[in-house]
Formats: structure tokens, sequence, C-alpha cells
């Protein structure tokens, strides 16, 4: 009986030294985790404080493209589709077919093009 309890003993001994390692690890992989959340924290707050810079610097209103298109289309009646078909010609759309995805030279102007499928 004392053999069988001298071989279980060894056993627990070999499980816990497992667990020890593996745990081991675990402690490691953790640190890790933590070292690169910290970084990512820090990279957050710099990003905020240079909004915060940038805002406080801005001594005017922005206003993004996109509200003076929209302004200029409500307000002045602009026709983006005549716009479109302006700038996609029919010439244009045979160069597209041709050549597909790329940047294109026509008509005093550069077109960059990327189809999605």
């Amino acid at each position: 009986m004392q053999h069988l309890n001298g071989a279980k003993i060894k056993n627990l001994q070999v499980l816990i030294k497992k667990k020890e390692l593996e745990k081991e690890s675990i402690e490691k992989e953790f640190n890790t985790l933590q070292s690169k959340r910290d970084r990512c924290n820090n990279q957050l707050k710099k990003y905020q404080e240079e909004i915060s810079k940038l805002k406080d610097s801005i001594d005017t209103v922005v206003i993004s493209e996109h509200a003076i298109i929209r302004y200029l289309q409500r307000v002045y009646e602009l026709d983006l589709e005549k716009i479109e078909k302006e700038i996609l010609t029919p010439e244009l759309q045979l160069k597209i077919v041709e050549f597909g995805n790329g940047t294109y030279e026509y008509d005093g102007f550069r077109i960059k093009l990327l189809i999605k499928l």
C-alpha cells in the first residue's frame, strides 16, 4: 500500500510541476499583454492630447467637403449627376474597360480608378 501512495505522490508532484510551468508561461504572456496594453494606452493618450491641442489652436470653424458639396447642390442647384457624366465620358469608359484599375491622364486631369467587385 505504501508503494501505491509513493507512486501517487510522485504522479501528483509531476502534475504540480507541469501546472507551475503552465502558470509561469501564462504569467509571462499576461505581463507581455499588460505591456502592450500600456503602450497602446500611452499612444491613445498622445493622440487625444494632439487632437486637443489642434482643436485649441483652431480659431475658425472648419467646414467639411461633404457639407460644401451638399450646400452647392441645394443652394446653387449643382447637378452632380451631370458632372459625373461629364467626367465619365464614353471615351474614358472604353479606357477603363481596356486597362482596368489605374491612374489615367485624361483631358488635362489625372483620374484614379479602383473598381471594386
